[in-house]
């Protein structure tokens, strides 16, 4: 368990902390992987991690150890990024308007970025846990509930898709 897992721990349990902000302090930047590996998008995975922590503090009490608040928010940042897909497909855009190259930004990383868009979602959540989020191989098989080898496995199978697909775009 990482040292802000710890933190979080001596915050929940500290007489009057609120447990939500330490969960939003540790978690955060897991959770909005996990929401932007989903939605594919910075600014959806901005409002569905946001929904994702609504429901945490609303539910905070149902949590029964601590010690698996991240893979627990995780499984909620999940099921919320299902319900912000179905709720997009029941709404469909008049106009579909291009995104806009964001200034600044090399086409590599524009290419990059298309590219895990294109894999697989447990391939994507894998790689951008640990690459986004910084865990290693041990903290993102906790987040997923996975084994360190099946970790291990999926980051070489999406570092080779993603070779693969950026080779096709050069083409």
């Amino acid at each position: 368990m990482n040292s802000d897992s710890n933190h979080a721990q001596r915050d929940a349990d500290a007489p009057g902390a609120v447990m939500p902000e330490a969960l939003f302090r540790c978690h955060a930047r897991a959770v909005f992987a996990v929401c932007l590996a989903n939605t594919r998008n910075y600014h959806d995975a901005e409002d569905v991690m946001q929904a994702v922590f609504l429901k945490a503090t609303a539910t905070v009490s149902t949590l029964r150890d601590p010690e698996q608040a991240r893979a627990w928010l995780l499984q909620i940042a999940r099921r919320k990024c299902i319900d912000f897909h179905r709720r997009e497909k029941q709404t469909s855009p008049l106009v579909v308007e291009p995104s806009a190259p964001s200034a600044g930004v090399p086409v590599v990383n524009e290419r990059l970025y298309e590219a895990i868009q294109e894999l697989p979602p447990d391939y994507r959540e894998t790689l951008v846990l640990y690459y986004l989020d910084g865990q290693n191989c041990a903290g993102v098989a906790a987040s997923l509930n996975a084994t360190e080898a099946a970790i291990r496995q999926r980051l070489v199978r999406a570092r080779a898709m993603l070779h693969n697909l950026l080779q096709e775009g050069e083409a």
